[in-house]
């Protein structure tokens, strides 16, 4: 009977270690710093596009629209769009 109750007190042991692990652990939140400046205010960084300054709303402008114009696949290959009917 001694070796059915150590055995049940070791078990309620590790059960009461393994639900109060659970207490110690720091809460996982995303540490987002809010920002209040507009895309183009930027800092400049290694990862800046060449033509871009930062603070210039249109050169901002300008390097969005040959980004876009870059990843626009009839403007990549040299062919204008056709109407299929």
């Amino acid at each position: 009977m001694n070796a059915v109750r150590s055995t049940l007190a070791a078990a309620a042991a590790v059960a009461a270690v393994f639900g109060l692990s659970a207490c110690g652990e720091k809460p996982q939140t995303a540490h987002t710093p809010k920002t209040d400046t507009r895309p183009f205010e930027g800092p400049a960084t290694a990862y800046t596009a060449p033509g871009w300054t930062p603070g210039n709303e249109a050169s901002w402008a300008s390097e969005l629209q040959m980004r876009t114009q870059g990843q626009n696949e009839y403007v990549r290959i040299g062919q204008q769009p056709t109407v299929q009917r």
